[in-house]
Protein backbone atom coordinates (compact mmCIF):
# COMPACT_ATOMS: atom_id res chain seq x y z
CA UNK A 1 0.00 0.00 0.00
CA UNK A 2 1.06 3.21 -1.13
CA UNK A 3 2.20 6.23 2.09
CA UNK A 4 -0.10 9.06 1.41
CA UNK A 5 1.89 11.96 0.41
CA UNK A 6 1.74 15.14 2.45
CA UNK A 7 1.65 17.41 -0.66
CA UNK A 8 -1.82 18.23 -2.04
CA UNK A 9 -2.50 16.10 -4.64
CA UNK A 10 -3.59 18.25 -8.40
CA UNK A 11 -5.38 17.17 -11.14
CA UNK A 12 -7.27 18.63 -13.65
CA UNK A 13 -10.85 17.18 -14.29
CA UNK A 14 -13.65 18.46 -16.82
CA UNK A 15 -16.87 19.69 -16.18
CA UNK A 16 -19.74 17.42 -17.05
CA UNK A 17 -20.54 18.62 -20.75
CA UNK A 18 -23.39 21.07 -21.15
CA UNK A 19 -24.98 22.65 -24.40
CA UNK A 20 -24.23 26.28 -23.73
CA UNK A 21 -20.64 26.08 -22.15
CA UNK A 22 -17.16 25.28 -23.48
CA UNK A 23 -15.21 22.49 -21.77
CA UNK A 24 -12.37 23.57 -19.75
CA UNK A 25 -10.30 21.39 -17.42
CA UNK A 26 -10.02 22.46 -13.52
CA UNK A 27 -7.61 21.96 -11.29
CA UNK A 28 -8.50 20.36 -7.78
CA UNK A 29 -6.68 19.46 -4.59
CA UNK A 30 -9.66 18.13 -2.63
CA UNK A 31 -12.78 16.31 -3.25
CA UNK A 32 -14.70 18.98 -2.67
CA UNK A 33 -12.79 20.66 -5.41
CA UNK A 34 -13.31 17.98 -7.80
CA UNK A 35 -17.27 17.78 -6.89
CA UNK A 36 -17.46 21.36 -7.34
CA UNK A 37 -15.71 21.41 -10.35
CA UNK A 38 -17.91 19.31 -12.04
CA UNK A 39 -20.45 21.58 -12.60
CA UNK A 40 -23.53 23.28 -10.32
CA UNK A 41 -24.42 21.07 -7.26
CA UNK A 42 -27.69 19.93 -9.37
CA UNK A 43 -26.11 18.39 -11.74
CA UNK A 44 -23.56 16.90 -10.44
CA UNK A 45 -26.01 15.41 -7.59
CA UNK A 46 -28.30 14.25 -10.50
CA UNK A 47 -25.43 12.85 -12.46
CA UNK A 48 -23.61 10.95 -9.60
CA UNK A 49 -27.26 9.60 -8.33
CA UNK A 50 -27.18 11.49 -4.65
CA UNK A 51 -29.20 13.91 -3.25
CA UNK A 52 -28.05 17.64 -3.11
CA UNK A 53 -27.90 17.55 1.05
CA UNK A 54 -25.78 14.01 0.24
CA UNK A 55 -23.78 16.28 -1.96
CA UNK A 56 -22.93 18.99 0.25
CA UNK A 57 -22.17 16.81 3.33
CA UNK A 58 -20.06 14.71 1.22
CA UNK A 59 -18.11 18.07 0.25
CA UNK A 60 -17.71 18.95 4.14
CA UNK A 61 -16.48 15.78 5.61
CA UNK A 62 -15.40 13.43 2.78
CA UNK A 63 -14.87 10.61 5.09
CA UNK A 64 -18.66 9.81 4.73
CA UNK A 65 -18.38 8.57 1.38
CA UNK A 66 -19.16 5.49 0.88
CA UNK A 67 -16.75 3.04 -1.86
CA UNK A 68 -19.46 2.71 -4.03
CA UNK A 69 -20.07 6.85 -4.10
CA UNK A 70 -16.55 7.12 -4.27
CA UNK A 71 -16.32 4.53 -7.43
CA UNK A 72 -19.16 6.42 -9.39
CA UNK A 73 -17.95 9.68 -8.78
CA UNK A 74 -14.34 8.41 -10.25
CA UNK A 75 -16.44 7.56 -13.68
CA UNK A 76 -18.38 10.74 -13.75
CA UNK A 77 -14.77 12.95 -13.15
CA UNK A 78 -13.24 10.01 -15.58
CA UNK A 79 -10.54 9.78 -12.84
CA UNK A 80 -9.19 6.34 -11.93
CA UNK A 81 -10.01 5.12 -8.05
CA UNK A 82 -6.87 5.76 -6.36
CA UNK A 83 -6.96 9.28 -7.46
CA UNK A 84 -10.34 10.18 -5.88
CA UNK A 85 -9.34 8.50 -2.74
CA UNK A 86 -6.17 10.61 -2.76
CA UNK A 87 -8.34 13.47 -3.24
CA UNK A 88 -10.36 12.80 -0.18
CA UNK A 89 -8.01 11.11 2.33
CA UNK A 90 -5.34 14.66 1.39
CA UNK A 91 -8.82 16.83 2.29
CA UNK A 92 -9.31 14.74 5.38
CA UNK A 93 -5.99 15.34 6.65
CA UNK A 94 -6.39 19.01 5.69
CA UNK A 95 -9.39 20.35 5.85
CA UNK A 96 -10.41 23.09 3.23
CA UNK A 97 -13.77 25.70 2.90
CA UNK A 98 -15.83 24.03 0.64
CA UNK A 99 -16.60 26.14 -2.52
CA UNK A 100 -19.16 28.81 -2.60
CA UNK A 101 -22.01 27.29 -5.02
CA UNK A 102 -21.95 27.51 -8.54
CA UNK A 103 -23.87 30.98 -8.43
CA UNK A 104 -20.78 32.93 -7.27
CA UNK A 105 -18.16 31.11 -9.30
CA UNK A 106 -16.46 33.70 -11.84
CA UNK A 107 -16.73 32.90 -15.56
CA UNK A 108 -14.39 30.25 -17.37
CA UNK A 109 -12.80 31.77 -20.36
Amino acid sequence: MKTPKSTPPSVHVHPLEREQLPVVPVACSSLAELIHSLGTRKEVAEAWKVVPRTLALRMQKPETATLEELQRLAVLARLDLPTVFELAYYQMQHPVAVPAPQLGRPKQH
